[in-house]
């Protein structure tokens, strides 16, 4: 693995996450905390995998679920000795993470970006899954559960928001660097052996079924029109930004040796997650557990 620390999005936040680590480490139990969400087990995933690896005293406590809470409904957080990593996948981007004596809050953070090519800035979130990872990888950078849960790393910039406008900066270059790292594999959609086909409004599974079979005889070309002819009805259907659709189409993120792209798991992830206060804390912690052993749901 690439250091994670050198992926652009990171740049400005490295001081902090260096002293969050620090802090852990020195630490002599952490209490990790997070939300009976998908967001909030995918944050937890990365921590816990990097606590583990290195033999780390810690304990995790599931929280309510927040998705559906308004973010003005303030979150009881148990009192406890010890040092309390909160997370919170639901607060607004603030521009850095909140760290007190034995309390670290982290929350998605505003970024701006400049690229070599182009005057132009670009302005973006973290979400609470990439900084954890990043904290992972400063953590246990050689950790052999912090290298299983590195692929999805990507997998709270895909379910935050920004990738419904027309273009996220930290997707895009979160992506391009679990690729080149070899971390996950970018595929077009017909490449994608099981794909969650109902993601794309308007896609006929038929007609993917069909260019699938086809797919390995043609040219870039042909490729390139049997696409375009393929999504053309997803282009006039609402509901979907041009570069969710984008990434869906043409950049499937795959964990190499498995079969079901990471947007698809996600998906069936949150179809499946119940809504029950009770039964979404008892399926957050199971599920957890099963993230940390397999590295995909």
């Amino acid at each position: 693995m690439k250091n994670l620390l050198q992926c652009a999005v990171f740049v400005t936040l490295e001081s902090q996450l260096l002293d969050i680590a620090n802090r852990i480490q020195s630490a002599n139990v952490v209490h990790l905390m997070a939300p009976a969400d998908v967001e909030g087990v995918l944050a937890l995933s990365q921590l816990e995998s990097a606590l583990l690896d290195n033999s780390k005293n810690y304990l995790r406590r599931i929280l309510p679920p927040r998705k559906h809470v308004s973010r003005d409904n303030k979150e009881t957080i148990p009192e406890v000795e010890g040092l309390v990593v909160h997370i919170s996948p639901f607060q607004e981007a603030q521009s850095g993470i909140h760290i007190e004596e034995n309390y670290i809050q982290i929350f998605p953070i505003s970024v701006s970006l400049n690229f070599p090519n182009s005057s132009r800035t670009h302005n973006g979130a973290v979400d609470c899954t990439a900084l954890c990872a990043a904290l992972a990888s400063i953590l246990s950078p050689n950790g052999a559960r912090v290298r299983r849960q590195r692929p999805l790393a990507i997998a709270g910039s895909w379910l935050r928001s920004g990738a419904d406008a027309n273009y996220d900066p930290v997707l895009s270059i979160l992506r391009d660097h679990l690729d080149n790292e070899g971390s996950i594999e970018i595929r077009p959609l017909p490449e994608v052996p099981s794909p969650v086909v109902s993601m794309i409004p308007g896609l006929s599974k038929m007609m993917l079924n069909r260019l699938q079979r086809s797919w390995p005889k043609m040219d870039i070309d042909q490729r390139s029109s049997a696409i375009s002819e393929l999504v053309l009805p997803s282009l006039r259907v609402e509901g979907i930004s041009t570069m969710r659709l984008e990434e869906l189409v043409w950049h499937r993120a795959m964990i190499p040796g498995n079969d079901i792209d990471i947007a698809s798991q996600l998906h069936q992830a949150q179809s499946q997650w119940p809504q029950d206060e009770i039964e979404a804390k008892v399926y957050a912690s199971t599920t957890l557990d099963g993230l940390i052993t397999k590295g995909h749901f």
